[in-house]
């Protein structure tokens, strides 16, 4: 009798244990985080973090963000994180413009410092732009990390920059691999 009772309480607790590997395994997935949400929340971060004033009003230009193994390279990630900081930029009282600047912004100069193109700069100034916002994401396998810096025109100086990570979830990964060419 204490063998039977013995065995239908070890077989109660597989049943139980092999019950609690199967939730555990739907729960490791991951979802996605609210793009709109941490969008917001990075121009927050960036404007609390100013170190020089910025006037609410002034001109901010908006460059998509780039993969930073492919520089070059902007995918739907990068623009969509970028429109939706112009937006946030724009509800918090500044003036945006995206503009098609090259990707990679910055060349070294002789002595060895980047700093903006005289083209690009030219370009900026004659829009009257204040700052510029720049950034790169790199894809991981379970985030996309961010890193997001505000430079002042005249000066070229970083006057701001945050970096913050997004869950790689079913449309971070969509977002962040490269379409394939339409046949």
């Amino acid at each position: 009798m204490l063998k039977k009772k013995l065995m239908v309480l070890m077989l109660a607790g597989l049943t139980v244990l092999s019950g609690c590997s199967r939730l555990y395994y739907y729960s490791s997935s991951i979802d996605d985080d609210d793009l709109v949400e941490v969008s917001y929340d990075a121009i927050g971060w960036l404007l609390a973090d100013l170190r020089q004033p910025l006037p609410k009003g002034s001109l901010v230009v908006i460059n998509s963000l780039v993969n930073v193994d492919d520089m070059g390279q902007t995918l739907p990630f990068g623009r969509i994180i970028s429109d939706q900081l112009s937006s946030a930029l724009h509800r918090s009282g500044y003036r945006v413009m995206g503009m098609e600047l090259p990707t990679e912004i910055f060349a070294k100069n002789e002595a060895g410092i980047l700093e903006l193109p005289e083209k690009t700069k030219e370009a900026l100034n004659n829009v009257g732009a204040k700052a510029i916002v720049i950034g790169s994401y790199a894809p991981g396998r379970d985030n996309v990390y961010v890193s997001l810096r505000v430079v002042d025109i005249a000066s070229q100086n970083v006057v701001s920059s945050t970096d913050y990570s997004v869950a790689m979830g079913p449309d971070a990964k969509v977002l962040t691999t490269k379409p394939q060419p339409k046949q």
